[in-house]
């Protein structure tokens, strides 16, 4: 099994790769707003996974903003300074 840090580095790595993807799509002048958005909702997804790993927090797996910050703040964790907004962003999650 991996050691929680090296599950938090792997959705940090994951993390980058939308925030990368994201900076792409949002210099183009006519990109989907979707588009933007997924990739948005899926960096912060995984960064709130990775400081969840760390903190050895077990979570279900779920695309739920909401639910994930909520199991930080059960926990005390510091949160983002705009973690009430962050679930705005769950209609973008993928959903099937």
């Amino acid at each position: 099994m991996k050691r929680p840090v090296d599950l938090a580095r792997r959705f940090l790595a994951l993390a980058d790769r939308d925030i990368k993807t994201l900076h792409l799509l949002t210099a183009a002048p006519d990109s989907d707003d979707q588009a933007v958005g997924f990739h948005a909702q899926q960096a912060i997804e995984k960064c709130l996974k990775a400081v969840l790993s760390v903190h050895e927090i077990a979570f279900r797996r779920t695309h739920d903003l909401a639910e994930l910050l909520d199991l930080l703040r059960d926990r005390a964790c510091t949160l983002p300074a705009n973690a009430e907004s962050l679930d705005s962003l769950n209609p973008f999650a993928v959903t099937m």
